[in-house]
């Protein structure tokens, strides 16, 4: 699953309404009425992804058995990896929410 993918299934898990601006590709989201929209962007802001980690109590490892990549854990035995430490912990935090299969051809703007 692709990043931005990855971002929108996190804002669902999160119950963040997210949009994708007329004028760019990213997905956003207003965090506040009175400020502008911001990007959404948990698999690469640690602003973002860091409290999701710390909240759902993700483990995170070095997979030095699997390739080398990131492992990130969730009890009861839920396992992601990825390429970064925010992508494999972000599929794991969706994982544990959705399960392992998401649709993919979802609209890129949570609703």
């Amino acid at each position: 699953m692709s990043a931005d993918r990855l971002d929108h299934w996190v804002a669902k898990a999160r119950g963040i309404e997210t949009f994708v601006p007329e004028e760019g590709e990213a997905l956003h989201y207003v965090a506040n009425p009175a400020l502008p929209p911001r990007k959404w962007n948990p698999t690469r802001f640690w602003s973002q992804g860091g409290p999701i980690i710390e909240e759902a109590r993700i483990d995170l490892n070095w997979n030095t058995e699997g390739g080398g990549c990131w492992a990130a854990s969730l009890d009861p035995d839920i396992l992601a990896e990825g390429e970064t430490v925010l992508l494999a912990a972000m599929r794991a935090y969706v994982i544990s929410n959705f399960g392992e299969e998401v649709e993919e051809g979802a609209e890129t703007a949570a609703g």
